[in-house]
């Protein structure tokens, strides 16, 4: 079986020139003559198929090694590379199973290449975009096909452990580093992870972290959390969706956000870090606890098998392997949010706060005593925004309705509330004193108004139970009527007395 392909690729690259195999369509027309030689072992053979397409590529990477040794080991680049690209779609193509072939294929193009952009680039680019990037065309139909192509290689990589030698120009020495974060040259040497950031595809994303690619880089470059907030606020509050989802899932496998390192003292790095993003804050972005706070501790035990699993080279296979349910497995393999009271109270928050705009509530006098520097010529701290933070948390708590909209009853007025002031209560008095009302001082911080009829009704109420039931109907009226015109009379001084009353109290 090896003898048969080898003596396909001598004499069909010998019919080929050196630039023969550049374009995609040189490249589909050899592999579709390999495919039908191993269709025809396979049947001629009775073997499987993706086992002569095992062989196919073993064929492959010895020719390509027979001609790098013959010219000092150095690869001769034109169609005696590009015959690496026809084994790794015929892998693609009849699904070889098995890892070390795969492997030792990834190996052989690293050695030349010093990276993987071909795997990488038309999944998150598309298959076109390569051409103006790199000058040639994916192997691969659409973006779709390369992306199942990109899982393929990883599953194969991570089961293995594949890591490779990589030189990183900031730490001046080379590092070991896994498949799936091998630098990207056409990408300024970035990772695969910040590629896909910087893309904004949030669905590539969750893919390359599913497999353990990991959330801090080692490409050497800044922190991908902070770039992608920076991302965030360029626009002000103008939020794109894909860069919001993308740090959604990006913070689902990290514990917290890092402040930045300088300067030492944390009450200044607090300062700084919120006059940066503190409008993510309060816009819901980002949560306080993900910052200084303390995060649940699901997510914090999610973070430390996902971490256990990465240096093992088990993400994702190894989290089935866990006696957990399945609805944990998806929750650490990054598929699903659980939600936890903290979510079920931003929940009812959220509905509360949609029934006050919805009913056109009014801001409580909480919100007025909070002030917030906006404008221009005044400074915004970190205090000023956490207590933004906290009063908005608060508001939506409430679900009080606007004053207007209060059912008050015919010879009632409303109560005169803590967060009222002074200049409300002389509102109310005003109006009790067109409306023949009298106001009482029950308590130190409320103040309750009562008509007078209803005063007069409680006195008499309270003097008719020890008076003799059997009097007479009339004469208790004409009392009555003497009673309310006395109190006509006195009303100017029972008001002076009310409101000398509510100023000691609100003094």
């Amino acid at each position: 079986m090896e003898y048969i392909f080898e003596c396909f690729f001598e004499n069909t690259f010998d019919k080929i020139t050196r630039n023969g195999l550049q374009d995609r369509s040189s490249r589909r027309d050899v592999l579709d003559h390999l495919n039908a030689v191993i269709g025809g072992c396979s049947d001629g053979q009775n073997m499987h198929t993706e086992e002569v397409a095992r062989f196919a590529v073993l064929a492959a990477v010895r020719y390509h090694r027979e001609k790098k040794s013959g010219n000092g080991d150095v690869c001769l680049m034109g169609k005696f590379h590009n015959i690496l690209y026809i084994a790794l779609r015929t892998c693609w193509d009849w699904g070889v199973r098995d890892s070390t072939v795969v492997v030792l294929l990834l190996e052989e193009i690293y050695s030349c290449e010093k990276t993987f952009e071909r795997i990488f680039l038309g999944a998150l680019f598309g298959p076109h975009a390569p051409h103006f990037i790199a000058g040639w065309r994916s192997d691969f139909r659409d973006q779709d096909e390369n992306t199942r192509a990109m899982v393929y290689f990883l599953h194969h990589a991570t089961s293995l452990g594949m890591q490779l030698p990589v030189w990183i120009a900031r730490f001046e020495q080379e590092r070991m580093v896994r498949f799936i974060d091998i630098p990207i040259e056409s990408c300024g040497r970035s990772s695969p992870l910040r590629v896909a950031l910087q893309a904004s595809a949030p669905d590539l994303l969750l893919i390359l972290l599913r497999y353990g690619a990991h959330p801090t880089p080692p490409d050497g470059g800044a922190s991908v959390v902070h770039a992608l907030l920076e991302k965030l606020t360029e626009n002000g509050r103008n939020y794109v969706l894909q860069n919001v989802s993308c740090l959604q899932i990006l913070l689902r496998t990290i514990p917290m956000i890092e402040m930045p390192y300088k300067p030492i003292i944390y009450s200044a790095r607090r300062e700084l870090f919120f006059e940066k993003y503190g409008r993510l804050l309060i816009d819901r972005i980002i949560t306080k606890e993900q910052v200084y706070g303390v995060v649940s501790l699901r997510h914090l035990c999610r973070c430390r098998i996902r971490d256990l699993l990465r240096r093992n080279c088990q993400l994702p296979d190894g989290i089935d392997t866990l006696r957990l349910p399945r609805r944990l497995h998806r929750y650490i393999d990054l598929m699903e949010e659980l939600e936890g009271p903290q979510k079920e109270d931003d929940d009812e928050n959220n509905a509360a706060l949609e029934k006050l705009q919805a009913t056109g509530g009014a801001v409580s006098g909480a919100r007025k005593r909070v002030h917030f520097a906006e404008s221009k010529e005044e400074e915004q701290s970190s205090v000023d925004v956490e207590v933004a933070v906290e009063v908005v948390e608060s508001l939506l708590l409430e679900e009080r309705l606007p004053m207007e909209q209060q059912a008050t009853m015919p010879g009632e007025l409303p109560t005169v509330m803590e967060e009222d002031t002074a200049d409300l209560a002389e509102e109310q008095l005003e109006m009790a004193s067109q409306n023949d009302f009298a106001v009482v001082v029950e308590k130190p911080l409320a103040v309750e108004i009562i008509s007078p009829m209803q005063m007069l009704l409680t006195a008499e109420n309270s003097s008719g139970n020890s008076s003799n039931s059997d009097s007479d109907i009339s004469n208790e009226k004409a009392e009555q009527d003497s009673c309310i015109c006395d109190n006509k009379n006195n009303d100017s001084n029972t008001l002076d007395k009310v409101r000398e009353c509510i100023e000691r109290q609100l003094s």
